[in-house]
C-alpha cells in the first residue's frame, strides 16, 4: 500500500511540476505605454490592435481594431470597465455590420444591423437599462417583406 501511495505523490509531483507557468517572453508585437496598449500585425508596419486602460487595469477609453490596410473595423468605448458610447462593427469587406450606443454598460437607445452587402437587417430599441422595447426586421434575401416584431423581457438578439 506504501508502495501505492509513494507512486501516486511522485506522479502527483511530476504532474504539478509540468503545470508551472513559465514567464511569457516579450512579444516584440505588442507594445505598451501609459495605459495604451499597440498590438501590430506581423512585419510591425500595421496597427491591429490599439486599447486603453486604467490605473486598476480596466478597460478605459477607445479600443480600435484595424484590417491589414489599416481601415478601423471596430470602433468601442469603455469608461473604467464599462461599455460605453458609440460602438461600430464593420465585416471583414469594409462594410457596417452593426452600429449602437453604450450607457452604463448597457445597450440603449436604437441598434442597427446590416448584411454584409449593406441591407439594413434589423433595428433593435433599447431603453437605459438595456431592455428591448421594440424590435424591427428588414426585408432580406429570406423573405419577401418586412416583418416588424414589439418584445418585451426578451434576451438579446445573437446577431451581434
Amino acid at each position: 500500500m506504501k508502495k501505492y501511495l509513494l507512486l501516486i505523490t511522485l506522479i502527483t509531483l511530476v504532474i504539478a511540476s509540468c503545470n508551472d507557468e513559465k514567464p511569457v517572453k516579450n512579444n516584440p508585437l505588442i507594445e505598451t505605454k501609459d495605459g495604451v496598449e499597440t498590438i501590430w500585425y506581423p512585419g510591425k508596419t500595421q496597427v491591429k490592435y490599439r486599447r486603453e486602460y486604467d490605473k486598476n487595469k480596466k478597460r478605459h477609453g477607445k479600443w480600435l481594431l484595424y484590417n491589414p490596410e489599416g481601415k478601423v473595423m471596430s470602433s468601442s468605448s469603455y469608461d473604467h470597465g464599462k461599455k460605453t458610447g458609440v460602438w461600430l462593427v464593420s465585416y471583414p469587406n469594409g462594410q457596417l455590420r452593426y452600429t449602437g450606443e453604450y450607457r452604463n454598460d448597457f445597450e440603449f437607445g436604437v441598434w442597427v444591423f446590416y448584411t454584409i452587402t449593406g441591407k439594413k437587417t434589423l433595428e433593435i430599441t433599447y431603453d437605459d437599462k438595456g431592455k428591448i422595447l421594440k424590435q424591427e426586421r428588414f426585408e432580406n434575401s429570406n423573405s419577401k417583406k418586412p416583418a416588424n416584431d414589439s418584445i418585451k423581457d426578451s434576451k438579446k438578439p445573437t446577431t451581434k
